[in-house]
């Protein structure tokens, strides 16, 4: 079934203000968004907490509510990142490869990074520029078309490098994950 723009909009309409339950839903989530434009202007420091614990019970009550929908959900993330590792998509490793371009550029501009960030980032992406451009390389000399994914995945070499390159970055979002964890507990509660 193909909607139109304008169809799809008047859609959303009807149902916002379709009943008295659709029409609190929303009042709520304007009063949410105006509350936090209020606390931009006085920066208050207990709203964002409250928000937060508020939104954090309300994902929990919707897993125990929604407890199947859930475990469905979570499931069929897991079995994508599973099937994503053993089948890559070309698609999304370019993306990925375009994404550490932008950390690369990011980091070469930003000056308050600390130096085993920067070294991290520059690492990360320096191999990963290498694994694609063996990865382009490779598919050059094979004569494989980027764009047939069962030749790539025929081809043992490609989808190492593939597959390496993606371990790469996911070994660089972990990392960085814990060392901003591990700078945010140190700024919190070292006081020197």
């Amino acid at each position: 079934m193909e909607i139109g723009l304008l169809e799809k909009m008047k859609i959303v309409f009807e149902v916002l203000f379709s009943s008295f339950m659709s029409i609190e839903i929303f009042l709520f989530f304007l009063l949410l968004f105006l509350l936090v434009l209020f606390n931009i202007k006085i920066k208050n420091k207990i709203i964002p907490f409250i928000l937060t614990g508020f939104l954090l019970i309300l994902i929990v009550f919707f897993c125990f509510y929604f407890s199947s929908y859930a475990l469905t959900c979570i499931d069929t993330f897991i079995m994508k990142l599973m099937d994503y590792y053993y089948f890559p998509s070309t698609v999304v490793f370019f993306f990925l490869f375009l994404f550490m371009v932008g950390v690369f550029i990011f980091t070469m501009f930003r000056k308050k990074l600390s130096m085993f960030s920067k070294i991290l980032n520059y690492g990360c992406s320096i191999l990963v520029f290498l694994f694609f451009a063996m990865f382009v390389s490779l598919a050059i000399v094979g004569g494989i078309d980027l764009s047939d994914t069962v030749a790539l995945y025929e081809n043992k070499q490609i989808l190492t490098v593939v597959q390496v390159s993606n371990f790469i970055i996911l070994f660089w979002i972990l990392i960085t994950f814990f060392y901003q964890l591990y700078l945010f507990f140190k700024r919190k509660y070292d006081t020197d």
